[in-house]
């Protein structure tokens, strides 16, 4: 059954964008009253649909994502019939600007999907964890760490890493976990003075850097009546550790509690500066706390302006990844993700606790994602096709179609090179082919 539900949240997740991007060439070149043959949601044989105009809108049955097949792309150029071109409505006799904002179209409605989707979440109130969004001050320090030989503490507030600044941990953390076995340059703040640590990060099973910090969880909620109360935990404590071992997540808390013996778990807690030992006794594995969460529940207006800076956010980030790429100074196996690692992150939103609403914010992720490699000017991406539209506009004459068949096919040999390196760091971060892959 989990295995299922992964397929089909994958498929849901990727059809969704992939369907609206196609979507933006599609609208865009209707409303330029350019000839659209076939507007299709998933590809292969067709099942059912209906004509508008010249266009066959249908649905096809692989439900991945869909296509658009105009008439006069460049591509179609020699499979084409071409009886109908020069009437004025096939792709290439319409002016540069309109083919331009056709390509373009597509990375743009991937952005305007992700607003949309934000926005949404953001009004009927999503839930996301609370420590991702406070500042990046260190709660666990684990013994032996590269962050504690370094001389890193507790209470530390990370400022900057590598000399980019660090708002809140998702910024912090995302810049540890691109960086795998690298000598990070960190700037903290320690009471009222600055100072500077050189940390050499580690690799995590799965390709991520890490330094052995986290932030302090808290408790967000107690169960009234639950062990947890009983035992005099409060709310707003932070939780150092379970049974003796370093909580570094609120996830981690379950699984600690599991694996000790029935009767009371040692728990210590932070609590207003000082540190207190208690005891708790699982009533089913549980002892009835919950995370700390912030609920944005916000207005129409409010939650567009959230939902616009979560996306350039997003953006940002995307850049930042892809410029540590090209200067190799992030791993590809701890930033690059393809279709395993997609499927495997739809699954576990389909296995949350708010399965509709963390499968949302999924495709809202990776639809800025999608939208900004389709930017890549790498033919047969969009990006490629709006180079050479560049190209053309500067020299002010279509090249051949020899020379454009020619980049088309050097832009799709490096686009397969591509997908192979992330399919095969994909397949690196798999348990079956860690031993056999290095």
């Amino acid at each position: 059954m989990g295995s299922l539900t992964t397929l089909l949240s994958f498929v849901a997740v990727l059809g969704i964008i992939i369907f609206f991007h196609e979507f933006g060439h599609f609208i865009t070149a209707k409303a330029f009253g350019m000839r659209v043959f076939i507007f299709s949601f998933g590809f292969g044989r067709r099942l059912f649909g209906f004509k508008w105009g010249d266009t066959d809108c249908r649905v096809s049955v692989i439900p991945l994502g869909g296509y658009v097949k105009l008439e006069g792309e460049p591509e179609d150029h020699i499979s084409q019939d071409t009886s109908t071109l020069g009437d004025g409505r096939d792709f290439t006799s319409r002016p540069r600007w309109q083919r331009f904002v056709v390509y373009l179209a597509g990375p743009v409605f991937n952005g305007i999907l992700a607003v949309a989707v934000f926005t949404g979440l953001f009004m009927i109130g999503y839930g996301v964890d609370a420590v991702l969004r406070d500042r990046p001050v260190i709660g666990v320090v684990q013994p032996g760490s590269p962050a504690a030989t370094a001389g890193l503490l507790p209470g530390d507030e990370i400022l900057a890493i590598d000399g980019a600044p660090q708002k809140d941990w998702e910024d912090a953390l995302v810049a540890i976990a691109i960086r795998p076995d690298r000598s990070l340059q960190l700037r903290v703040r320690r009471g009222a003075e600055g100072k500077e640590f050189t940390v050499r990060s580690t690799t995590a099973a799965q390709g991520a850097g890490q330094i052995g910090v986290s932030p302090l969880v808290r408790v967000g909620q107690l169960v009234a009546g639950g062990p947890a109360e009983r035992a005099g935990i409060k709310t707003d404590d932070g939780i150092l550790s379970v049974g003796g071992k370093p909580v570094t997540s609120f996830g981690d808390i379950p699984a600690l509690l599991t694996a000790e013996r029935p009767g009371p778990v040692a728990i210590r807690l932070l609590r207003d500066g000082a540190i207190l030992d208690i005891g708790v006794t699982p009533e089913g594995g549980k002892i009835g706390i919950f995370n700390k969460t912030l609920t944005r529940k916000l207005g129409l207006g409010p939650a567009i302006k959230e939902a616009g800076a979560a996306t350039w956010n997003l953006v940002r980030q995307t850049f930042q990844i892809l410029g540590g790429l090209v200067t190799a100074t992030i791993s590809p196996k701890a930033a690059l993700a393809g279709p395993l690692g997609i499927a495997k992150a739809s699954g576990d939103a389909a296995r949350s606790g708010a399965p509709v609403a963390a499968l949302l914010f999924l495709v809202a992720t990776l639809s800025v994602s999608v939208g900004i490699l389709n930017l890549f000017p790498l033919p047969p991406l969009d990006g490629g096709h709006l180079a050479i539209l560049a190209s053309e506009s500067v020299i002010r004459r279509d090249l051949s179609l020899r020379v454009k068949t020619w980049i088309m096919n050097a832009g799709a040999m490096v686009l397969f090179l591509l997908i192979g390196l992330v399919l095969y760091s994909d397949l690196s971060k798999t348990s079956l082919l860690q031993k056999y892959l290095p």
